[in-house]
């Protein structure tokens, strides 16, 4: 039987939800600097290059996705400890 459950029960009712990193942000500024080089190459006649454009966009949205869903889950628990103390 599995430990996993008595472990939860017993954890602290704080959760600890890391706010995004420095390393998430890093990466965003990644994509965009290269989609920003590809958008380039593109608006000077390199138009086989629009396939890596789509590709970086949904890369950097789904990054954007994960950094705003990091700080919701920041500011929701920053909300609900008030609660929980009173």
């Amino acid at each position: 039987m599995s430990t996993r459950p008595a472990a939860r029960a017993a954890a602290p009712e704080t959760a600890h939800i890391r706010t995004p990193t420095r390393s998430l942000q890093s990466e965003i500024d990644r994509v965009r600097n290269a989609r920003t080089q590809i958008a380039r190459q593109i608006t000077n006649g390199e138009e086989w290059m629009l396939p890596l454009l789509k590709r970086f966009n949904t890369e950097l949205a789904r990054l954007e996705e994960t950094q705003d869903l990091l700080l919701q889950a920041a500011e929701i628990t920053s909300h609900a400890a008030p609660h929980r103390a009173a």
